[in-house]
């Protein structure tokens, strides 16, 4: 039912705003000593399930409301901070920036360009779009499993999609100078390892 409220522990949740890495949550539970509840609430995990930090409690709305606006704006500043760090366009990679992908078809070692549309406003950023691909059963085009493990080019960061979060390779005349120099690292980085492996 669309009518279902949300629940943290006893509190139902009458506000929430998601900013960044984290989401800013007000609950009310009238029966408790301090009705009112704020809190952080990290979906960081394997299982990416809802994991409550920094919990406020006070018997004060007003304070309430000041403790939850006050966390939202911290997360307004962090991701500001966090985007920043690119000074590229942030443009988002469209179908029309890739060679269509075949998902019967190998994408390991191809930088491919992951779907802005069902990420959060704040990171429909073309920074967070091109990966390069190593490994995952979605990969392998043999349609067993949907993961796709990667390196994402802007930050190094590996992380892990779904084959169907995969637009396609990216278009060589459309890969940025800052993700052929990324790549270019990369690669280098890769060959480093494989040589230190050899000698030892």
């Amino acid at each position: 039912m669309d009518n279902e409220k949300r629940m943290l522990d006893t509190y139902v949740i009458e506000q929430s705003i998601f900013i960044g890495d984290k989401e800013v949550l007000f609950g009310v539970d009238k029966s408790k000593e301090y009705p009112y509840m704020v809190c952080y609430c990290s979906y960081d995990n394997p299982l990416a399930a809802p994991w409550a930090i920094k919990a406020v409690g006070t018997d004060d709305y007003l304070e309430a409301m000041e403790i939850f606006t006050d966390r939202v704006k911290n997360q307004i500043e962090q991701t500001k901070t966090e985007l920043s760090k690119f000074s590229f366009s942030r443009t988002p990679f469209t179908a029309e920036h890739c060679i269509p992908d075949n998902k019967g078809k190998s994408i390991m070692g191809k930088v491919v360009v992951i779907d802005a549309e069902p990420k959060r406003y704040e990171y429909q950023h073309s920074a967070y779009q091109l990966v390069l691909v190593d490994g995952g059963n979605g990969a392998s085009g043999r349609g067993i499993g949907q993961g796709v493990f990667g390196t994402v080019l802007s930050s190094g960061e590996r992380s892990r999609w779904e084959r169907f979060d995969v637009l396609g390779e990216i278009r060589p005349d459309c890969m940025p100078d800052w993700a052929r120099e990324s790549l270019a690292k990369l690669q280098q980085e890769k060959v480093k390892k494989s040589r230190s492996k050899e000698e030892r």
